[in-house]
């Protein structure tokens, strides 16, 4: 997932250890990608991937702005400059466009919405603008459909299974096949948003 960081200066690290010498910091500002953290000799810590590709440690504690993925609900969305209707307007957004939520302003009585396109051009749109926000997949989203996809599998088989008595043919057979392709689904979908996952 994407974030911005918060803090002045983040010290990055090539492994979950402050006892090494840090190769960059990050200042106020820079875009990363995150996963989900991780705790060594009782230190938490935050993998990530720099823009560069490079995989990457930052301290647990330091602050972040998840930034979110969402599409556009409404068309023709002006993209202004500035967050003022009386800027430039960069470009009109359609319907569905996708767009990166970075930031969210309030100018006077104005809400405003920092936002940038999958073109990489960024300004502001209105507040009152419907944004839907899409679920972006993680390996750790990944591993736990995955759970889950074995969970239900497996209370299926053990359905199926156990059901010996005269109306065994009916509702437990229904229970149980329906929680084995359930519980299928999960499993193929957490294997793909595991393997296709950035981090």
């Amino acid at each position: 997932m994407k974030a911005r960081i918060l803090d002045q200066q983040v010290k990055v690290y090539n492994s979950m250890d402050e006892n090494t010498v840090s190769f960059a910091t990050l200042p106020i500002g820079s875009e990363i990608e995150f996963g989900g953290a991780q705790r060594k000799a009782g230190k938490l810590w935050v993998p990530i991937t720099l823009n560069t590709g490079q995989q990457a440690y930052i301290p647990g504690e330091t602050r972040i702005a998840p930034i979110q993925l969402g599409s556009l609900w409404q068309k023709d969305v002006e993209l202004y400059t500035e967050p003022s209707t009386h800027s430039l307007v960069k470009k009109q957004l359609a319907r569905n466009t996708k767009v990166y939520v970075l930031q969210k302003v309030k100018v006077g009585e104005q809400d405003w919405v920092k936002v940038r396109d999958m073109d990489g051009v960024e300004g502001y749109i209105s507040g009152d603008k419907r944004i839907r926000i899409i679920q972006q997949k993680t390996k750790a989203m990944g591993m736990k459909n995955i759970r889950s996809g074995v969970m239900w599998l497996v209370a299926g088989l053990i359905i199926i299974f156990s059901g010996d008595g005269p109306t065994a043919g009916s509702m437990y057979s229904l229970l149980g096949y329906g929680g084995i392709l359930f519980g299928g689904g999960m499993l193929v979908m957490g294997v793909y948003q595991y393997r296709t996952a950035s981090i």
